[in-house]
């Protein structure tokens, strides 16, 4: 298997290299910045995130992770551009990679978030609700329309919280709770959609062998929770008080706009992924932590 990979420098694209060099599988990263590999099976090439690099191979599968972060820094009308930006050009530039492909990929995963939703979005939402209707839910929402004229088999992941000691959200929240400043966010009643990153993996790896998959698909786990529950189970996997909340207010005036990312929330359902008969190996927020504390 021969599969290209933006975005792959990252925590998910980590993760995903490890477990398909672990099958002898080929992989190629497209880095903005020059890289060497000490791995046989990785290769890198450099690109600008616009345009594909010159001495692209023929790929069974492209993964599209590429985008800069949405919770690093504040939503100006300038970081705004960037975060749309850096989704929807590294879209096109692989959609047209695909389209005048003489040998088409099998598969195309594009990544996509459950910030489709909208940020507040207080019912379940399968992969069958409709759009939000704030900046997350509409870059979502653009996101997935030019992924969608890719001619092959397109999957749109739309991930939730990843839990993983690696990187992404989950050392930063410990830490918070190691130093005993951990708490509820907002209200703590909104939804708290999460996925353990080996789930995720297997997620992925199941989209490439099963043919039937397609479209969205929520990746979060089925047991829903909601933060105040996600914040005490924390806690006691931490052996650590959870004692310090931040009220809604107090996030918007820290972190303005983007504060949505932590006052509000989603109940993401995957529908799709368990009728396809996928297993979880965390299926239960207790049995996640466990293992990652």
């Amino acid at each position: 298997m021969n599969i290209l990979i933006t975005g792959g420098t990252g925590f998910i694209g980590q993760a995903l290299t490890k477990a398909f060099t672990e099958k002898q599988w080929q992989v190629t990263i497209l880095s903005r910045s020059a890289r060497s590999s000490p791995n046989r099976y990785v290769s890198y090439l450099e690109w600008d995130g616009k345009k594909m690099p010159l001495g692209m191979g023929m790929y069974d599968i492209v993964i599209n992770l590429a985008g800069a972060s949405i919770a690093e820094k504040t939503w100006s009308d300038t970081y705004k551009q960037v975060l749309r930006d850096s989704r929807i050009q590294a879209t096109q530039a692989c959609v047209e990679y695909i389209n005048r492909a003489i040998q088409k990929p099998k598969l195309f995963i594009s990544a996509s978030a459950i910030g489709y939703y909208g940020g507040a979005r207080e019912e379940k939402t399968p992969e069958s609700a409709t759009a939000g209707e704030d900046f997350l839910a509409d870059l979502s929402k653009e996101w997935e329309e030019v992924s969608r004229k890719a001619k092959c088999r397109v999957v749109n992941p739309r991930i939730s919280v990843v839990l993983g000691n690696e990187g992404g959200a989950f050392p930063l929240m410990a830490t918070a709770y190691n130093f005993f400043v951990g708490g509820k966010l907002g209200s703590g009643e909104q939804g708290f959609s999460w996925i353990h990153i080996q789930d995720l993996v297997q997620a992925f790896l199941f989209f490439i062998e099963n043919t039937e998959v397609e479209g969205p698909i929520n990746l979060s786990a089925p047991e829903l929770v909601n933060q105040l529950a996600f914040s005490a189970s924390l806690a006691n996997a931490l052996g650590r008080p959870d004692i310090v909340p931040a009220p809604k207010f107090m996030l918007k005036l820290l972190f303005g706009e983007r504060s949505i990312l932590f006052w509000g929330g989603q109940w993401a359902v995957p529908e799709k992924l368990q009728e396809a008969g996928f297993r979880y190996d965390f299926p239960e927020l207790e049995g996640a932590l466990g293992d990652l504390v």
